[in-house]
């Protein structure tokens, strides 16, 4: 199932502030504030469950939220970790509010009237690692009041005031902080290169694929080098703080597990201390969490997160088999040929081949050539060609309007017809300005960093290419008409070559619309549903569970459990019965509920999206939620379900996805319901074959050092020439590495092994 972008999107808004949806009891006058501000429609909520520190967000009041506003945010001062104030009226003297926030780590200041002054306020910030000040009229004068600020880490300055002399400037001072000003004029004049359809269609999806595959075999690694390097410090931390902190860090510890140094690392989380467990990488939970299939929502890192490449997971599995030091070096750790590549890029002795950036951005080079040399447009194409219908349209449809559509109007922003793309949303008439594509909104929200809130289309979405970028600039510079041809308009020839390979060689070329089948609309609530709603979820929060809406435009529910497991079971769930229709996303992973759960879940008829995961639910539950016609997913890994069971839901039309993990089903149960269930896609795990490889014992030596081993005996007994066949039997014992190190795609998992202490 294809995840909603509306609550990706409110997701990525919301990750900082974790599970925790409400302020520990314990502290009355803490709890009055958040009420105090989350009544007005702003956002105060807990990071984590611990209520120790707190994210404010204006976002949903941001056209009326100004200075006063900040006011009420004075008693929670120093608890707040995060202030997003992006597009609100807030001023240069609000800021006095956010200078008393000595804990302050994170400050969006975007789209505001900040100027200099404002950041007067902000020199005590001493904690501060993230600054937005985007489209302020923030100067060099100003940025140089930040240079106090040594936690700074990363600084955007995109649309302000700020040069390059002043940010070479304020560099000399932060050499550590990332000082981002986005996209220059020079940008807009490098040559742009057509790449083929099918490669411009492939080039996003691939680009974690092509780094992964970069020819690092020619990487040597210096021996000297090899001595110094401490593997946890110089290879594997980097790794993690690549990958893993910003979700499992100092202050973010999810799951309750935190991986930025080495104690907490063999500590672990939630599951005990089975993260890693010294000279068993299969046995180590990290590595079969990144193991697992993208789509697994177990799978780490997240799916809309930098990935682990081959080589890196390579490197962790050889540390966890090295014995999981952190002072062992390289050296002493005897890398093996898989690894010794890897390092060397690490490391920084690999050859200039080796590197993996250049192989990335070259990747399409072979298809893109040709159509960036010889793309020529055909006049009479041209000439009938109409811009919007025939190239702007269908970019839209493409890449926008399956959150800003017809039906889904994300920010009240539609760009599903000419008018709606011209009236713009939230932000007013600013969406495309005819004439002026740099203060068109639609062209810097593209052009944002894709690690920015406001970057479009979300991350997790297929993205807008160089050449898609630069028709839309060209369109909206030429006037941004929705009559005007092609040939009617002057074209740059990266524009000519994008063109012609868009309308192709025949007549105009319109992307073939993905036809969605629309789930019919939620009916509003009534205010007494709405108070019920809200009585049942201070019941759900105070169990330290979680009931939300599925986004912020809808009013259906998600339930998540994650860290009331312990003490939720087939009662708690009871207590959701009355607003059961409302319900669309539940996840009791590791709870405590049984088949008797499932009369509960039966009445969620708008259930999409189940998680019963390690929980003791078998057979006799899955034949009541077989009357789930709009469930999508379900995630039996764990439980005592069997192909009797899961043959039971073979009335669930809507299926899409089924995990059964170390359950009782077998391939050919999972084929005979696939088989009853087009579309459906049942994933059984490993096979026999491959668990018995990745639990097999450490592979043999190579047979070049066993042959050492041997030679003494040979030396000492010469006259023995039948000595020398016994040589050749150890040979076998080679091919182990090879199974025991196939794909990295399944988990280590182990269905026949007792289960573990969170199971």
């Amino acid at each position: 199932m294809r995840f909603r972008s509306s609550f990706l999107c409110f997701l990525a808004l919301a990750s900082i502030a974790g599970a925790a949806d409400s302020p520990p009891a314990a502290d009355p006058a803490l709890k009055a504030v958040v009420d105090k501000v989350n009544a007005t429609g702003a956002s105060l909520m807990p990071v984590a469950a611990d209520g120790k520190a707190y994210r404010f967000t204006a976002l949903n009041v941001a056209k009326d939220f100004g200075d006063d506003g900040l006011a009420a945010l004075a008693p929670a001062a120093d608890k707040i970790t995060s202030v997003d104030l992006a597009r609100t009226k807030v001023t240069d003297a609000g800021l006095a509010a956010i200078g008393q926030m000595k804990n302050l780590k994170e400050l969006h200041l975007e789209n505001t009237g900040i100027t200099d002054a404002g950041l007067d306020h902000l020199k005590g910030l001493a904690s501060l690692e993230y600054l937005n000040l985007y489209n302020t009229k923030v100067t060099d004068a100003g940025a140089q009041k930040l240079a106090g600020l040594t936690k700074l880490k990363a600084l955007y300055l995109w649309q302000t005031g700020v040069t390059k002399a002043g940010v070479a400037q304020l560099k000399g001072k932060l050499p550590g902080a990332q000082i981002n000003t986005g996209w220059t004029a020079e940008d807009d004049a490098k040559p742009v290169a057509i790449a083929s359809a099918p490669v411009v269609a492939e080039a996003a999806a691939g680009a974690a694929a092509t780094e992964a595959a970069a020819p690092v075999a020619a990487g040597k690694l210096d021996a000297a080098v090899a001595a110094k390097a401490v593997l946890y410090k110089d290879v594997i931390a980097p790794i993690l703080e690549a990958k893993c902190v910003s979700c499992h860090g100092a202050e973010k510890k999810k799951g309750k597990l935190q991986l930025h140094d080495f104690a907490s690392i063999m500590k672990g989380g939630s599951e005990g201390d089975v993260n890693v467990v010294p000279g068993k990488p299969d046995d180590s939970l990290l590595i079969s969490r990144i193991k697992l299939p993208e789509d697994d929502d177990d799978h780490m890192p997240p799916s809309d997160e930098p990935q682990v490449t081959k080589e890196e997971l390579a490197l962790l599995k050889w540390w966890i088999a090295s014995g999981a030091s952190d002072t062992v070096t390289v050296a002493a750790a005897k890398p093996t040929p898989e690894v010794e590549p890897a390092l060397a890029v690490v490391l920084g002795k690999a050859a200039p081949a080796a590197k993996p950036a250049p192989v990335a951005e070259a990747a399409p080079a072979p298809a893109a050539a040709p159509a960036a040399v010889t793309g020529k447009l055909d006049p009479a194409i041209a000439a009938k060609a109409v811009i919007y219908k025939d190239v702007i349209a269908p970019i839209m449809e493409a890449k926008c309007t399956s959150c800003h559509g017809a039906e889904k109007k994300k920010g009240k922003l539609q760009l599903h017809d000419f008018a709606s793309i011209m009236k713009g949303g939230s932000e007013g008439d600013v969406n495309v300005v005819p004439g002026k594509p740099d203060e068109s909104l639609l062209l810097a929200r593209i052009k944002l960093p894709e690690d920015d809130d406001d970057h479009m289309p979300p991350t997790d979405e297929p993205q807008v290419s160089k050449e898609e970028l630069a028709l839309l600039k060209w369109w909206i510079e030429s006037g941004a008409s929705d009559t005007a041809t092609v040939a009617s308009m002057k074209t740059t020839p990266d524009v000519e070559s994008a063109l012609a390979a868009v309308l192709g060689g025949g007549a105009p070329k319109v992307t073939a619309k993905v036809t969605k089948e629309e789930k019919p609309k939620a009916k509003p609530l009534t205010d007494a549903e709405k108070k019920q709603v809200a009585e049942i979820t201070a019941k759900i929060q105070a169990l330290n569970a979680s009931l939300m809406p599925l986004a912020q435009d809808t009013e259906q529910l998600r339930l998540s459990v994650i860290n009331a497991t312990d003490k939720f079971g087939d009662a708690e769930l009871a207590l959701l019965e009355p607003i059961a229709a409302q319900i669309v996303w539940v996840d009791l992973a590791r709870s405590k509920v049984t088949d008797k759960a499932a009369d509960t879940l039966a009445k969620m008829t708008a259930l999409e999206r189940l998680h019963l995961e390690n929980t003791k639910v078998s057979d006799t539950g899955l034949a009541k939620l077989a009357v789930l016609q709009n469930l999508e997913y379900l995630n039996l890994y764990g439980t005592k379900t069997t192909d009797a069971g899961i043959a039971k839901l073979a009335n669930a039309k809507g299926l899409k996805k089924l995990f059964v993990w170390q359950t009782g089903v077998t391939k050919a149960g999972a084929t005979a319901l696939e088989g009853q269930l087009p579309g459906l896609k049942v994933n059984v795990g490993l096979s026999e074959a491959e668990i018995a490889q990745l639990t097999a014992p450490p592979p043999a030596p190579p047979p070049a050092p066993e042959m050492k081993k041997e030679e003494p005996k040979a030396d000492a007994k010469k006259d023995k020439p039948k000595a020398e066949p016994k040589k050749e039997a150890a040979k076998p014992t080679a091919k182990k590495p090879a199974a025991a190190d196939k794909a990295d795609t399944p988990p280590a998992a182990k269905p026949k092994a007792p289960p573990t202490k969170a199971d």
